[in-house]
């Protein structure tokens, strides 16, 4: 492991937060587009694209500041088996924050959502989407993860990130990409998430953890030998320095780790 990961902590999610977001986010696009002309991006549901969303359709400040939404390929850290219409699918959330909000006329990402083909059977949705992915990361070469340039999630209350949870068998998956869920504590119990080590593998990730409900996980993730076997905490060990936490003051008030002002 790198060393520990970038804890911020901001007085206000919309004057603060989204701002340091949104330039931890278009410099990490602006770094991939000048390494492979292209972004690639996973994201996650929950809160995180009415952020986001805060954090990327503001007007650009200069050239530098600038998202490139048509040179974004946005893949789901993970999805609920369900239509894509439905209100628990992560990519119609998504849709609806973000892309759809998008300036009509301007450029749109490329974005990769589950096929609903597969709603009926989990294990074929997970291999679906890992076939996706090999077609995008290993077209040319066979490589054992996926590079993606950047990760964005969120923290459930249980320190669950993706759909990873605490204690499940699919937090010691090695190989496969993309896991099956058929048993998530958190209805719909159907879901295909990221494996553990393809999050840990990502160029940068960030999570997005924000108010007073996310301090007893958070203590414990930063804080406890317990909330370090966490999937959140998984993330922050396996990954170290490459991962960044977006929160504001509530989330982190009384933890003692150390916390870094500003991005900007």
């Amino acid at each position: 492991m790198g060393r520990a990961p970038n804890l911020y902590a901001f007085a206000s999610v919309d004057d603060e937060l989204a701002p340091n977001l949104r330039k931890y986010v278009v410099d990490q696009q602006n770094e991939a587009l000048n390494r492979h002309g292209v972004f690639r991006v996973a994201v996650s549901g929950g809160s995180l694209p009415k952020t986001l969303a805060k954090a990327l359709l503001a007007p650009a400040r200069s050239e530098d500041d600038k998202v490139e939404f048509g040179k974004w390929e946005i893949f789901y850290a993970d999805e609920r088996c369900v239509p894509l219409d439905h209100d628990d699918s992560n990519h119609k959330l998504v849709k609806a924050e973000l892309i759809d909000q998008i300036p009509e006329g301007a450029p749109t990402p490329k974005v990769f959502p589950i096929d609903e083909k597969y709603l009926d059977d989990v294990q074929e949705m997970a291999d679906q989407y890992e076939k996706t992915l090999v077609s995008v990361f290993a077209a040319r070469d066979s490589v054992k993860l996926p590079l993606f340039d950047l990760i964005l999630l969120g923290c459930g209350p249980d320190g669950h990130t993706c759909s990873l949870f605490p204690d499940h068998p699919a937090l010691r998956e090695t190989d496969a990409w993309v896991l099956s869920v058929t048993d998530s504590p958190k209805p719909p119990p159907k879901r295909i998430s990221l494996s553990l080590p393809v999050v840990q593998h990502a160029v940068k990730i960030a999570f997005v953890a924000t108010g007073s409900g996310k301090r007893d996980v958070l203590k414990q993730i930063f804080e406890t030998e317990e909330g370090s076997r966490l999937p959140c905490g998984l993330v922050n060990s396996g990954a170290g320095d490459k991962v960044s936490w977006f929160c504001d003051k509530p989330a982190v008030e009384g933890i003692s780790f150390p916390r870094r002002g500003s991005v900007i």
